[in-house]
């Protein structure tokens, strides 16, 4: 069992959400009529403000990565979403940041970052004509609203869509719209009927045909306030650590302060008792029967839906859980553990063995210990930790109780950047809440 469970910790992790820099539409010519309606002469006043970013190691070399940007001062202000610029910043001597405008590639230096609400503003060393105005609050549900990109190398383009509300998870607070967004439109504008900005285009449900998700305005204003000193050039590497280091430990932080406040909250799946957190998660229940008829297998998954992006494929300040009783109808005991042992290996998320230069590799250790409740556990955990953030780590577990070969109940999660303290804590409210119910 254990090298299924070792199997299963080195399992791809799925992920909820795609970031975009690109789409693939064009509409350079959609406003050229002197009669168009008022609505969409706003939008279209709105298009010289924004512009291409693109990351690479010169001004003359193909794109490592590109997405959107617009002008928020027009002394050279322009803002963007933090996973487009985090080629630049990770490895600051390899890539570097352009500002594109017509056949030119302008210099561009991230100034300040937000990478809980995945935002950055980039300067560049020229002015504009004019900024974007922002709105004085949110949309009505299902109103109109417009999301501004640039596309895979072809012309600036708009997409219509409907603002559905805000999406509030733990930290992240998100607008919610039904909007195609094709890949590139990241970072680029979203606005209302009046051309005003209410958001920055982030990404897409990756399952979805037009659910997409942007960054509210007030927290670019926030941002805008806040804004420091540059980031991007290499002198400057150990402040932009320093400063992710600083802003995931501040997630993790409320992340694991609102868990732990739910400490009391119980989940009663099957014959057990457990610890669930209610408040911040997202959860999904199903219920089937196994091969014959045999078993009982009742699933409850729960996920944060939200996280901070580290650099591409790699995200923190998140968890996941997975809770499944299995109930046993009529196998015998070594049928019964041949069953869990299949369950085991059908669990859908893990975190990485180790990712160059961010990560470690995985330490992980195994324990058969007795609950406050009186039961008895299996418990099997990795841990990885971050390079350049300390006391940031990744922490995956599976713990396995079982009574008399007749219910078991396996329960398994993530959590990503969070830090030792906080990920063992609710580890450990999670194994002292099981269990299980005689009646």
């Amino acid at each position: 069992m254990r090298a299924l469970i070792n199997d299963y910790l080195r399992s791809p992790r799925s992920l909820a959400l795609a970031c975009f820099f690109v789409i693939a539409m064009d509409a350079a010519h959609a406003f050229a009529s002197e009669s168009m309606p008022t609505n969409t002469k706003s939008v279209a006043g709105v298009l010289a403000d924004v512009f291409q970013i693109k990351i690479a190691t010169d001004a003359n070399s193909p794109k490592a990565a590109y997405g959107s940007c617009f002008v928020v001062d027009a002394a050279g202000i322009l803002a963007t979403n933090f996973h487009v610029v985090a080629y630049a910043l990770h490895d600051p001597k390899k890539y570097h940041l352009y500002l594109i405008d017509g056949d030119r590639s302008i210099p561009a230096e991230v100034v300040a970052i937000d990478a809980v609400n995945d935002l950055a503003l980039v300067q560049v060393d020229r002015t504009f004509n004019r900024a974007v105005k922002f709105a004085h609050g949110l949309p009505e549900s299902g109103d109109k609203i417009y999301s501004i990109g640039w596309p895979e190398d072809l012309n600036k383009a708009v997409s219509e869509g409907n603002f559905n509300g805000l999406m509030q998870a733990g930290p992240y607070r998100k607008i919610q719209m039904s909007i195609p967004l094709n890949p590139g439109m990241s970072g680029g504008p979203t606005i209302n009927d009046a051309g005003e900005v209410i958001g920055v285009n982030v990404s897409l449900r990756a399952d979805s045909q037009s659910l997409a998700f942007a960054i509210p305005y007030e927290s670019l204003r926030t941002l805008m306030r806040e804004k420091k000193a540059s980031l991007s050039r290499p002198e400057d590497h150990d402040d932009f650590d320093e400063t992710m280091r600083a802003q995931l430990e501040r997630v993790q932080e409320e992340i694991a302060t609102n868990v732990l406040r739910e400490s009391d909250a119980t989940l009663k799946i099957g014959s057990w008792n457990i610890f669930k957190p209610t408040k911040i998660v997202k959860c999904w229940h199903s219920q089937e029967s196994g091969p014959r008829d045999q078993t009982q297998v009742i699933t409850e998954q729960c996920y944060l839906s939200g996280s901070m992006p580290i650099k591409r494929d790699l995200d923190a300040g998140t968890f996941r859980l997975r809770y499944q009783a299995i109930e046993n109808r009529n196998l015998n005991a070594w049928q019964f553990l041949h069953q869990l042992n299949d369950e085991l290996e059908d669990q859908p998320f893990a975190i990485a063995d180790k990712v160059e230069r961010f990560t470690t590799s995985l330490r992980c250790r195994q324990l058969d210990l007795v609950n406050p409740k009186n039961v008895g556990l299996r418990v099997h955990y990795c841990v990885n930790g971050f390079v350049p953030y300390a006391e940031a780590y990744n922490l995956e577990f599976e713990l396995v109780a079982s009574s008399a070969q007749r219910t078991a109940l396996l329960v398994s999660g993530s959590f990503l950047g969070f830090s030792a303290h906080n990920a063992l804590a609710i580890l450990r409210t999670i194994i002292n809440s099981i269990a299980w119910d005689h009646k």
